[in-house]
């Protein structure tokens, strides 16, 4: 039961992260129920690709990164697919996770204490942190990222608890003021698809559950559906509460031009109470924390698998892996700066090839018809996955134009 609940969590904290933020930040420019809709198709699409990536794992025998499924089912040409989108897709995310986290302290610091410390060395202590934090054991990360999530999960309650007193029910955004255009769902497609990703810790939960089908299930399927009803009601709430409060901000977030640290700062100044306030910033980087923990153990994982031949010493591999890990992200960070949802965005492209196309195509590949999740006989389902992929990848190329 204990490991039960340390794979739910481990799955929800990957999967809650920048999407806390992001997508209010994009869904204002479509309302409240074409956004609630979106995200349920969404969170759907990413459960039942799942299944596709656990029987690949289980089918393995052991728990495999992309890269290494794609050789074992198909050849070279899948392994390095895998192994490059997985990787691009990893540091992208972190790369996000880095920054977003060091903006929202950064305006913390600011807005606490009067003092404005630059951006790149708030960032250059977030990562190195985060660094350390991943030269811990699984079991310790496990642990502390329950501790994390929990009290993610608490602080939302007790803050939409709050917000909620100061909404007026009968005025609420459900539906866009302003007329829809292809490249207004072209630019929040791709972001709302990477908010539902968690795809870097298939191989990671498949050994740590030892290959047990049934918890593996549970573990995905509790683990996405809980950010699910997180995003769904913490996204109405605020997008509520800013469209009453605050209808400028409102508009600059419907238009595409809201930044991060601006969207947790306004929120914190509708906050009536201090303790409130407070709750604003806490969640935020919480929501932050438990994602660079889930991501980066995943890709500290796989570069641990790929130096172990060469490095002996596991201290030694640890710490280039936790610092391979977290250093390109780091970079990332301070060369391509206000890069928040365009980060994001692209990460979506990477996302919707290593979630369902490509693990799709290695699904093709198995000779045995002897699955150990029934649902992945439903052709329309699999069919239905692969234009959700291609929809994600077209719209981010669209963004691109």
């Amino acid at each position: 039961m204990q490991k039960q609940m340390g794979a739910i969590l481990l799955v929800a904290g990957t999967c809650i992260g920048s999407g806390m933020i992001a997508l209010p930040l994009v869904l204002a420019k479509i309302g409240l129920l074409p956004s609630i809709l979106l995200m349920i198709a969404t969170w759907f699409i990413m459960y039942y690709t799942s299944l596709i990536n656990l029987e690949l794992n289980l089918q393995a025998g052991h728990g495999l990164s992309l890269g290494a499924l794609g050789r074992y089912f198909s050849g070279k040409t899948a392994e390095w697919i895998g192994t490059v989108c997985l990787k691009l897709l990893s540091f992208s995310l972190l790369a996000v996770f880095i920054y977003g986290g060091s903006s929202i302290l950064q305006e913390w610091i600011a807005s606490t204490t009067g003092t404005e410390y630059a951006f790149g060395t708030i960032a250059a202590w977030y990562a190195l942190i985060s660094a350390l934090f991943l030269l811990l054991p699984i079991k310790w990360i496990d642990y502390f990222n329950r501790f994390l999530f929990m009290g993610l999960l608490v602080v939302v309650a007790i803050l939409l608890l709050s917000l909620s007193v100061t909404i007026n029910w009968r005025d609420l955004p459900l539906f866009s003021e302003q007329p829809l255009s292809v490249s207004s769902f072209a630019a929040l497609i791709p972001v709302v698809f990477t908010s539902f990703g968690f795809q870097v810790i298939f191989h990671t939960l498949t050994n740590y559950c030892k290959k047990d089908a049934k918890m593996l299930k549970k573990a995905f399927l509790w683990g996405s559906l809980i950010p699910a009803i997180v995003y769904i009601v913490w996204t109405c709430s605020l997008l509520s509460v800013i469209y009453q409060d605050n209808p400028p901000f409102y508009n600059q977030m419907a238009a595409g031009k809201a930044e991060v640290g601006e969207l947790i700062q306004v929120l914190s100044s509708i906050a009536k109470w201090q303790s409130v306030q407070l709750l604003v910033w806490g969640i935020s980087l919480l929501a932050i924390a438990t994602s660079v923990l889930g991501v980066g153990v995943g890709l500290c994982d796989s570069l641990k698998a790929m130096l172990s031949k060469k490095v002996k010493n596991p201290q030694i591999l640890n710490v280039l892996a936790s610092l391979m890990a977290i250093l390109p992200a780091f970079l990332v960070v301070i060369f391509v700066p206000n890069a928040f949802i365009a980060v994001l965005g692209f990460a979506g492209m990477i996302l919707a090839v290593i979630a369902i196309l490509l693990p799709v195509y290695l699904f093709w590949q198995l000779k045995t018809k002897q699955f150990h999740y029934p649902e992945l006989n439903i052709k329309p389902l699999i069919w239905l996955s692969v234009a959700a992929g291609i929809l994600v990848i077209l719209s981010e190329l669209f963004n691109m134009l």
